[in-house]
């Protein structure tokens, strides 16, 4: 194709009305992104889906929330937003899942870059932590549950009282025998109540402690060893701690850049009630 015919084409092109809006539309465009560059985006709330989320949080805890309860929820409410807008303007919103799944995919994407620690941050971490990582003290056990809620026979208790085996006490009434390895007093506490394992933490080794009633029968404790509490090193545990550590720097660095995005909205919390 000549160069005259190329002339003729672009003059032609020049003329058409499309082409005219074409531009047009591309210097409002652009204008309009020049003038919007520093303008705050506006997230507009409702002030009853804020009070219902409250309401839920209030039914789950069984108890009314204070102000300052109320004011970290909203806050927590109106971040959630926040992350959600941001997420749906990366385009994450496309597996059509909830809202809270939006604003997770933010969190990840906010803290997505994470460095190891350095030996001095993992020491002074692990130091400032200490009673994280003092383990409770713990014990063994033996745990036998007889299948009767009824008194036992004296047989029975002449055995326990003396320390029998569990195989022995099971030969005299039926039930079943478990070890209950590593339990310090909170684990004993959630599986029966903080009464029973008071008692078997303060119970002799080989002494049986119960009973204990339930719906399987009556269980009997009988503890084999004691352990004390002790503050294991950072070299035994130092997976734990540079784990601790990544978690609480990602926490760190997620709220620095939560709180950059704060700053580019301007919130409106409408009550919808109030203007009727």
């Amino acid at each position: 194709m000549s160069t005259d015919q190329n002339i003729s084409r672009l003059q032609s092109l020049l003329r058409e009305p499309i082409f005219h809006f074409f531009i047009m539309a591309l210097m409002i465009f652009a204008i309009y992104g020049i003038s919007n560059k520093d303008r705050k985006s506006v997230l507009e709330l409702d002030q009853r889906e804020i009070e219902a989320r409250l309401f839920m949080q209030e039914m789950a805890s069984g108890q009314a929330l204070n102000e300052e309860q109320r004011e970290y929820l909203t806050s927590a409410f109106v971040e959630e937003q926040i992350l959600v807008q941001e997420a749906i303007k990366m385009g994450l919103d496309n597996d059509a899942r909830i809202h809270d799944i939006l604003a997770q995919k933010m969190r990840h994407v906010l803290s997505g870059d994470i460095i190891q620690p350095s030996q001095e941050e993992l020491q002074t971490f692990y130091n400032g932590n200490l009673e994280r990582y003092r383990t409770l003290p713990s014990l063994d056990a033996n745990e036998i549950v007889f299948n009767t809620r009824e008194g036992l026979p004296d047989e029975v208790k002449n055995a326990l009282a003396s320390g029998a085996d569990a195989a022995e006490l099971l030969e005299l009434e039926a039930g079943n025998a478990d070890p209950l390895p590593n339990v310090n007093n909170l684990d004993l506490s959630n599986i029966f109540d903080d009464e029973f394992a008071s008692r078997v933490f303060s119970a002799e080794i080989g002494a049986w402690q119960g009973p204990f009633l339930s719906n399987r029968g009556q269980h009997w404790l009988q503890v084999t060893s004691k352990s004390a509490s002790r503050l294991p090193p950072l070299n035994e545990i130092r997976d734990r701690v540079r784990l601790e550590w990544i978690g609480a720097e990602e926490d760190l660095r997620l709220q620095v850049q939560i709180n950059r995005l704060w700053d580019q909205y301007s919130v409106r919390i409408s009550d919808a009630e109030a203007e009727h």
